[in-house]
């Protein structure tokens, strides 16, 4: 706001400046101009007073005399043209003059709004200073009041937190006693029941191991049976190899079914019948597999087993 302010008077201080010299010059110019010209004016009349006198005392024919006349009427004219002018000019610059004036007093007033318009924005600034400051105590008398309020309120929270915690300390005492007996009795009570749950547990884990070996030889002699009609169904037996021949071959697969490895481990006497039963048993990879899941044991068995590979004619 302050900037602003001295920006706007430097700029009226030059506009005021410049019109006066304006103004100075204009009058100056109008008094050398009239000075001039009455200077000029009085050369021509004495000028024109001489050339008559003379005319008058020479002898000169009634032409000449004309011709003076007619001279001396064009000098008056000319004289009054120029009269004529400087009238003009003058009524020109005084008219300039007076617009000059004019525009003066238009920036003259524009500067009196613009320092209207300045001190009313200072007063506006005055006023919202103002009343920020009169915000700020109220909200610092209203913070200390605040911090008074909550320093009782602190004072009365700690006074009743002391009582409850005398009130309580008792308490844990006087429940410490009885949960010291309590236990006791529940001690006592708990090692008669965990002897008792214990046998119970014992009894039904032996049911449980027994049912569970059982549906896990269930699973395996499905599954089993299910991969030997797979590999059956994969393997080609020349016609010409003996019924009575067999071999036995151990097969590695992995959880998902896979056939890893497969190995004669007791030979039917011929290699290429062999061979065409390790050819059958790949062959059938994928075999199929219990879910690992719900049958762990079970796929933990068919992981490595065994298979005897008959002639699909033997009987």
């Amino acid at each position: 706001m302050s900037d602003r302010r001295k920006r706007v008077g430097v700029t009226n201080k030059m506009v005021a400046y410049i019109a006066a010299g304006v103004i100075h010059l204009v009058v100056i110019g109008l008094v050398v101009f009239n000075y001039s010209f009455k200077q000029e004016v009085e050369k021509v009349e004495a000028f024109d007073a001489e050339k008559i006198s003379t005319v008058n005392a020479s002898v000169i024919d009634d032409r000449k005399l004309e011709e003076q006349m007619d001279a001396i009427k064009e000098k008056d004219r000319q004289k009054k043209e120029q009269e004529r002018r400087e009238r003009e000019r003058l009524e020109k610059l005084k008219r300039d003059a007076q617009q000059e004036q004019e525009r003066i007093k238009e920036l003259q007033e524009k500067k009196k709004q613009e320092q209207e318009a300045t001190q009313e924005l200072e007063a506006q600034r005055k006023a919202i200073a103002l009343k920020k400051k009169q915000e700020e105590e109220a909200e610092k008398k209203r913070q200390e009041e605040l911090k008074k309020k909550r320093a009782e309120e602190e004072k009365l929270r700690r006074l009743e937190e002391a009582k409850r915690q005398r009130e309580l300390a008792e308490k844990r005492k006087r429940d410490a006693a009885e949960k010291a007996r309590r236990e006791q009795e529940e001690a006592d009570r708990q090692r008669l029941v965990d002897q008792l749950e214990a046998e119970e547990r014992a009894a039904k884990q032996q049911e449980a191991d027994r049912r569970a070996g059982e549906r896990t030889a269930t699973v395996v002699s499905k599954f089993f049976a299910d991969i030997q009609r797979k590999v059956e169904a994969k393997r080609t037996i020349d016609p010409s190899f003996e019924t009575w021949r067999k071999s036995v071959v151990r097969v590695t697969v992995s959880p998902s079914g896979r056939v890893e490895s497969v190995r004669t481990i007791e030979s039917s006497g011929s290699p290429q019948y062999d061979q065409a039963a390790e050819a059958g048993v790949y062959a059938a990879s994928p075999v199929p597999m219990p879910d690992a899941n719900q049958f762990p044991d079970a796929v933990k068995r068919l992981e490595n087993f065994e298979l005897i590979m008959k002639h699909p004619n033997a009987r």
